[in-house]
């Protein structure tokens, strides 16, 4: 009989333990005409490979001044992250919006991966009503995975 392991990362499940956070926090970051700042793309390079180690995946939306982000996986592993990033001095006034148990992952291919205000994403921030400059204070959780989720669309399109 020929059996086939199943060789999956069990942290990766969408059924075992899977939490989901999301958050926003203020930023000092200075950008760019574009929206951009450097700090962005070595924020990625670290967590894409240490999220991979935890099990967690994600988005992160930087804007102008704030940042949101959409992190699931292991409850456990999501608690560690979360303690790192209050550590983060990036991170001002961090606002959790949302910390519940989650059915499946929104961004399942992503271990994180970055959005930021450019020219081009600021339709995606105009046409959900959210500003690149002013903290996104009374949001529902919603709201930011729909930014995040349309974000993540556009950086499919454009990388």
């Amino acid at each position: 009989m020929d059996r086939t392991t199943d060789t999956r990362d069990p942290r990766m499940s969408d059924t075992t333990d899977l939490m989901r956070l999301t958050y926003f926090s203020r930023h000092d970051l200075p950008c760019d005409a574009d929206g951009f700042n450097p700090a962005f793309t070595a924020i990625e390079q670290v967590a894409v490979p240490r999220n991979g180690d935890i099990g967690v995946t994600g988005f992160l939306i930087c804007a102008r001044a704030w940042f949101a982000q959409v992190i699931e996986g292991p409850a456990a592993s999501i608690e560690q992250l979360y303690a790192e990033i209050e550590g983060d001095p990036r991170h001002h006034s961090l606002q959790v919006v949302e910390h519940i148990a989650a059915e499946r992952r929104l961004f399942p291919d992503w271990h994180m991966a970055i959005g930021h205000a450019s020219p081009q994403a600021g339709m995606v921030f105009a046409t959900l009503d959210f500003s690149e400059v002013e903290a996104p204070h009374g949001r529902q959780p919603r709201d930011f995975h729909d930014l995040a989720t349309d974000l993540a669309a556009l950086k499919r399109l454009t990388d």
